[in-house]
Parts: C-alpha cells; structure tokens; sequence
C-alpha cells in the first residue's frame, strides 16, 4: 500500500534523500498544560477555533490526534497525546502538514542533522511562564551556526537543511550546544519519546 501510494505522490519509500514528516513542538509528556476543559468535537481543528484549543502554549499542539488520523500510512501514534512520527513508515506525502491547524508539521529530508521542536512565537517570558523546553529567541543558535543556516523566520527558528547538510558535521551540532533551552534545537535522530531510558540523551532527558 506503501509503495502504491509513494508511486503516485512522487516519493520514495524508504529513501535516504527522500522526506519525512518532523513535529515541531517541545510539550512531549506535559501533563499541566491545560488552560480549560474543552468541551466539544475531539478534532484539532474544531478545538483550534475555541481560544486556540485548550493547551497554554498558543502555538503548541492540541493534541487530539487529528494527523494521526489522516496519515494513510499509520505512521503517526499519538503518545500521551502528542504525535510521534514514526519515520519508517512516513513516505513523506504531507498529508499531516496540510492537517495540523497549528502548522506544527514539515517535511525535513531523511538525513537532515537537527531539527527544531517548538514554534512557539510568544516572548521570553511568556514561553518560559509555560514550557520549560519552549523557545526563549535568544538567537544563541543562529549565532552559533557556521553555515548560517539556522535562521528567525515568520517569529520561529527555522533550519536551513540544504545549507546544514552541505556544510557537513564538521560544526559539531553548534546549534545544539548554543541552545539554552533543552529539547529546542536537538538531533534529528528520531524523537525521544521513541527512544529507551538507556538511549536517551541528558538533554533529552532534561526535556521529558
């Protein structure tokens, strides 16, 4: 099914260079960030136009699933109400990222070398009040990347991937090692939530 659906969009099943869908949120295992008791149609969309759904962040995730629900190939689980990508199973069609109202979703090429989990566009202080692993925009990362390819786009930080993966590892992740926040800035060697106690990161840690 896969396969006859890549054949038809264009991508590749399975490809090194090809796409895969990345979430660009930090919230994971919050279990605190609801501003209200949402009452109503459990769909993201519908939750969306009631104060920007029930959770604190206004640019977080709503967490009812709805990607999940339209990816055609499963690859997306809802785990503790968040959605993790499962990049062996995403053909990257984009089909999350035209559903997600908050526009938490892009499609990032399969040997990208770090991605950003937080679109918030609040201040400092507003994102640090509610999201310990929420973007401050200190620009620390776009500073400390050689390549220039770390970039403040639209309100939220943005990777350069083209630039990043021409430039090599030779940077050393600058990116992340700038970061102040935990889990803003990580690599992107899929989500921690994917990830064993034993395989996780102290920084992923920190994040969770």
């Amino acid at each position: 099914m896969a396969e006859a659906v890549a054949r038809i969009t264009g991508k590749e099943v399975g490809s090194a260079e090809g796409a895969v869908a990345a979430v660009h949120c930090a919230r994971c295992l919050r279990s605190d960030y609801e501003k209200y008791d949402y009452i109503g149609y459990g769909n993201c969309s519908a939750a969306n136009i009631a104060f920007a759904g029930p959770t604190d962040c206004q640019c977080g995730c709503v967490g009812f699933g709805e990607c999940a629900h339209a990816c055609p190939f499963d690859a997306i689980a809802m785990v503790h109400h968040f959605p993790v990508v499962d990049a062996d199973l995403c053909v990257g069609c984009g089909i999350c990222v035209e559903t997600c109202p908050k526009d938490l979703f892009s499609l990032v090429p399969r040997n990208a070398r770090v991605v950003v989990r937080c679109s918030s566009r609040a201040d400092a202080k507003e994102t640090h009040e509610i999201c310990s692993s929420g973007c401050l925009h200190c620009m620390s990362c776009v500073r400390a990347c050689p390549a220039e390819a770390v970039l403040l786009e639209d309100e939220r930080i943005r990777i350069d991937h083209e630039r990043c993966i021409a430039f090599g590892p030779s940077c050393g992740e600058a990116c992340v090692a700038a970061c102040f926040t935990a889990h803003v800035i990580q690599p992107f060697g899929g989500h921690p939530l994917l990830k064993s106690q034993e395989e996780m990161s102290e920084r992923e840690a920190l994040a969770l």
